[in-house]
């Protein structure tokens, strides 16, 4: 019968602790560095928050596919990111989205028909930059 072998055959290797320490304490800066951004449910809509310091990032995003997606570009993101081009495209969805409401009531309870038919015509333009304010925000 034969006699296997019992101690390790393999050297430990040295490692330079000092250079190891230096590169992960350099790792460990730039992850520290880099904001961790999450989605939580507001009243209209979601907001983006910044996780690390509880700050509200962007506000009311009115889709959550939309919040998702922009939320996975931020954190994927190495460099600092700028949210004032979506929360633009954001405040403006809401603003129309807020004079179609108003539109549409003022259409059921007015009597005059020229307050009817103007209010019908801003209504449609309402209607076309809520779209486009959709597009702006698909391409985020």
């Amino acid at each position: 019968m034969n006699k296997l072998v019992t101690k390790s055959t393999r050297k430990r290797k040295n490692y330079n602790k000092k250079f190891l320490a230096k590169r992960l304490d350099g790792l460990a800066k730039k992850v520290a560095k880099r904001n961790v951004y999450v989605i939580e449910k507001t009243d209209p809509g979601y907001n983006i928050i910044n996780y690390l310091d509880k700050s509200v990032f962007i506000e009311n995003v009115p889709f959550l596919n939309l919040a998702q997606r922009a939320c996975k570009s931020f954190n994927k993101s190495k460099e600092e990111v700028n949210p004032m081009h979506m929360q633009r495209h954001i405040d403006k969805y809401f603003k129309h989205y807020m004079d179609l409401q108003f539109y549409k009531h003022t259409i059921q309870t007015s009597e005059d028909k020229v307050k009817v038919f103007t209010a019908g015509v801003r209504m449609q333009d309402s209607l076309d930059m809520i779209k486009e304010a959709k597009v702006h925000l698909a391409t985020f």
